[in-house]
């Protein structure tokens, strides 16, 4: 009787110990899948809180780092780590159509999430919130819905003119271009390389940061790649 009792413990203690370390693989799981979510949620929040107007230092501040360097630094990290997760989403959407549209959805996902790093993109250009919002369904949106949003997102980012460079009076002075260099250029021309230098090609948006406008044009040149026929 008490071997069979002390079998039937052993039993029950070996059954638990397999239980246990079932269970607790599980919550490791679920601990790292909360963990993802903590860090989409802090990204979006710090792109809600930049959008409202807050600076770097006060984002930093919030979220007790030292410094707006070390807050632009981890919105940077969150930012890759969220572009990273919705890889294999991405891939299993896209598996069958090609490179094209796999690099169509990375483009646009690449622009979103410079977007949201930018505090005055909503206020840029009269369409930028609704740029913004369509690009935010394209990490998991269908295919053909997905050429459908990169186009209106297209078409809304061109349709801000650029503003025609000033008419200066005749027999200006010239201006030092490059005063290390000793060469000139007239004010005349030194307008419209500002004009130009603060928009894209075409009308479209003008004042938008070199990062951003490189994304904007890496996203038109994958359009075109996946332009159907």
């Amino acid at each position: 009787m008490t071997a069979q009792s002390d079998d039937e413990s052993s039993g029950a203690a070996e059954a638990f110990r397999r239980h246990g370390g079932a269970s607790g693989l599980m919550e490791l799981r679920e601990i790292q899948a909360r963990r993802a979510q903590l860090d989409a949620d802090e990204l979006a929040l710090i792109d809600r809180a930049r959008r409202a107007g807050s600076t770097w230092p006060a984002i930093a501040a919030a979220l007790g780092l030292s410094s707006r360097q070390a807050a632009e630094q981890r919105r940077h990290r969150l930012a890759q780590a969220a572009e990273r997760d919705s890889r294999p989403q991405r891939a299993e959407l896209d598996q069958g159509y090609g490179e094209t549209l796999a690099a169509l959805r990375k483009s646009a996902v690449d622009l979103h999430l410079r977007i949201g790093a930018d505090r005055r993109w909503d206020a840029r250009f009269p369409r930028a919130a609704l740029v913004r919002e369509t690009l935010s369904a394209a990490p998991d949106a269908p295919p053909g819905a997905l050429y459908d949003l990169v186009a209106e997102a297209l078409a809304d980012l061109s349709t801000h003119p650029l503003p025609h460079p000033p008419t200066m009076p005749t027999g200006s002075a010239a201006l030092p271009a490059d005063p290390a260099a000793g060469s000139t250029v007239s004010p005349a021309g030194s307008a419209a390389r500002s004009a130009g230098a603060g928009g894209t090609r075409g009308g479209r948006v003008q004042g938008l940061p070199v990062p951003l406008r490189a994304a904007v044009g890496r996203l038109r040149a994958r359009f075109e790649e996946a332009r159907p026929g």
